[in-house]
């Protein structure tokens, strides 16, 4: 339950190796990069004199920042069109990830088993575009079967045009209304639904002049072959030969293609894996400093780690790289390292929420365990029931296990089964309080208990976060606000006097003792002048960071909302026992309503809505309401959250066991078993 620490790795090697080594290291997947000249220039970095280390001592002074960039376009359309063609599903596997190769060379060959491939889809869809042209042609020949005349004489005639067109219905009945001026004999030749097919033939010195006509009816062409002669049926039979041969065609190269699936679909699957490696080696590069021979690459490595990353660098590349390792504190400034999150699984999810308000600083205390136990304490407090909160722990069991939703579902099991524990405490199964007894107390019969219960939970807490801040300050040490500042050992101990001045006035009425007075004056006194006082003690040069009027004026005000956040914040938590309140009442106003009801299934029905409404209306509310308490109440007087979150270089989705990742592509239609067509690129 801590931040988990970090050293500094370096990597020093040959250009040439650059690409093996960061792909060595993103399958690792341990090291967070940092940018390389930000580390060598670090007044701490020390590269140690060494007969190994000369020629890198030598091109230090002279690095510089990584800066070509790779296009990859070309090589993701040639390996997206391919997975189409094939039909097959994008995955990352490491099998094809961990081998040893040469990127250039491997696509290299992937080009010359594109360019056999591509020439036959290629063949595929020519033969397939004529199919369907000459099928257009046995369509349209259909229309002049009835003549027995060779077509080829009305295509080939020297002084007429002749036509085959398509118009609608509607517009044939105008074209009949204007035979008269018209240039040309037009012959209905058949009705087809809502269309009229109409021949027309005409002189072509009036071709012109006809067009101008027919333009103004919205008609279509019908195209007649003009490589064939014979009747309409004669055509029509030599057509559907040409198909049959096409297709056997196409059939024998549609059995190349699945010949080529056969023999590379291992080189194709590759080839998607590695495409991706290469992009991201090249955003990595970015972080890379580059010398005339040497690369020089640095990140943060968690210690549980750094062995075996070193292990694996060392076997790969044995002496033809050099690995520094060097601890944090030795970080020089501009370097802050990130922040990786260890903690036990009850408290994991919780991880999320602590994000969202912001990450903890690599020096910071982790509060995950602390936000979760507390949350839950929380939610439990405002929403206990047994049956709501088993609904609640069932629900997020499904989604953490099930869907693997671990973030969601983890938060929803446990704040689910903090619900389910105050139920029993509380006694109330879906609302009601008549089936079980509670085991401490029940919320509407002891008001006045549970709004006070409420404020003394949240004074526990409240001193609770300035321990933890005292902590967090120790170790950052920050005497300024550990010791002096509002959060810090005064504020603590003036929240204290303070908590026990209202005690004695308002509990035991008692008169307030002048020493408690004169304490309380002498700690706001100490926070006003925590600067100097910080300053003084770290002999420092100066006992102002700023302008001390500016400061005074500052402080001064601070003091003011440190005594009205004081109080605000713990009243505040009276909203605890109000909604704990708040859950009975809303269950008896449905109850109220069920009872209205003329049938017993009406009752049930209302009991069964109210308690869907409870959950997801009054739950939601709850959450937020105690992630508020969370975040504004606790969370401003111990978490600062202004680290950097741990992400260290991988590729995600990487599997051993081929789980496939999803790749947007256009959906295409098969010509045949294993075999899609494609967008010419």
């Amino acid at each position: 339950m801590s931040v988990e620490k970090m050293k500094i790795m370096g990597v020093i090697g040959k250009n040439n190796l650059l690409n093996r080594v960061l792909r060595l290291v993103t399958l690792n997947g341990s090291m967070h990069m940092i940018n390389a000249l930000v580390r060598v220039n670090s007044t701490d970095f020390f590269l140690p004199p060494s007969e190994e280390n000369i020629e890198a001592l030598e091109e230090e002074p002279f690095l510089r920042s990584y800066s070509s960039k790779r296009d990859f376009t070309k090589d993701e359309e040639v390996i997206k069109l391919l997975l189409n063609i094939f039909n097959i599903k994008p995955q990352l596997r490491m099998e094809f990830l961990g081998q040893d190769y040469d990127y250039d060379d491997f696509m290299k060959q992937f080009s010359n088993i594109y360019a056999k491939i591509r020439s036959t889809a290629d063949e595929i869809e020519e033969k397939a575009r004529l199919i369907d042209k000459k099928r257009e042609y046995i369509n349209n020949l259909k229309y002049l079967s009835r003549l027995s005349i060779d077509i080829s004489r009305f295509i080939d005639m020297k002084y007429l045009v002749f036509r085959l067109i398509k118009i609608s219905r509607e517009n044939y009945d105008k074209l009949k209304k204007n035979y008269e001026n018209i240039p040309a004999v037009v012959l209905k030749v058949a009705v087809e639904g809502k269309h009229v097919i109409v021949a027309s033939i005409t002189p072509v010195n009036l071709e012109e002049t006809l067009e101008k006509i027919f333009s103004s009816l919205n008609y279509t062409i019908l195209a007649i072959p003009r490589e064939f002669s014979g009747t309409a049926a004669e055509i029509t039979e030599e057509l559907t030969k040409s198909i049959d041969e096409d297709q056997k065609v196409i059939e024998s190269f549609k059995k190349s293609l699945e010949d080529y699936r056969i023999k590379y679909i291992k080189e194709f699957k590759k080839g998607y894996s590695r495409l991706e490696m290469e992009k991201k080696i090249e955003e990595l590069k970015s972080e890379i400093a580059m010398g005339d021979k040497l690369f020089f690459m640095f990140g943060f490595v968690p210690v549980s780690n750094v062995t075996k990353l070193k292990s694996e660098l060392e076997n790969q590349f044995g002496d033809k790289v050099i690995i520094l390792v060097d601890d944090i504190n030795k970080s020089g400034l501009g370097i802050t390292p990130p922040t990786k999150l260890n903690n036990i699984k009850l408290f994991r999810p919780f991880e999320t929420l602590v994000k969202m308000y912001g990450t903890p600083a690599y020096h910071e205390k982790d509060p995950t365990a602390f936000f979760g136990l507390t949350y839950m304490l929380l939610f439990g407090a405002m929403f206990g029931d047994v049956g709501q909160g088993l609904i609640l722990l069932f629900s997020g069991l499904i989604l953490e296990l099930g869907w693997k939703r671990t973030s969601l579902g983890g938060i929803l099991s446990r704040i689910g089964l903090s619900s389910t524990l105050f139920g029993f405490i509380y006694g109330s199964v879906f609302g009601s309080e008549k089936i079980l007894s509670p085991l401490i107390i029940r919320p509407m019969a002891n008001i006045n208990v549970m709004l006070v219960a409420a404020v003394v939970f949240g004074i526990a807490l409240i001193l609770s976060s300035y321990i933890y801040n005292i902590i967090n300050s120790s170790l950052e040490k920050n005497i300024e606000e550990g010791l002096f500042g509002r959060n810090g050992a005064v504020g603590f101990v003036f929240y204290l006097i303070l908590l026990y001045t209202i005690f004695r006035v308002f509990v035991t009425h008692s008169n307030i003792l002048p020493v408690l007075i004169y304490i309380m004056v002498g700690l706001l006194l100490l926070m006003l002048f925590k600067q100097p006082l910080s300053n003084k003690l770290a002999h420092t040069d100066k006992l102002y960071r700023e302008s001390p009027a500016n400061y005074y004026v500052e402080e001064g005000f601070g003091i003011i909302e440190t005594l009205l956040s004081m109080l605000s914040n713990t009243i505040s938590f009276l909203r605890v026992g109000a909604f704990a309140l708040n859950h009975v009442g809303l269950y008896i106003a449905f109850a109220t309503l069920a009872g209205m009801m003329s049938t017993s299934w009406g009752n049930l029905a209302v009991l069964i809505l109210g308690n869907i409404v409870i959950i997801a209306l009054e739950g939601l509310i709850v959450f937020i309401q105690a992630l508020r308490l969370e975040y504004y109440e606790l969370f401003t007087k111990y978490y600062r959250g202004d680290g950097i979150e741990y992400i260290p270089v991988q590729i995600k989705g990487v599997s051993s066991v081929g789980r496939k990742i999803s790749l947007n592509h256009k959906k295409v239609i098969p010509l045949g078993i294993g075999v899609y067509n494609f967008t010419t690129l």
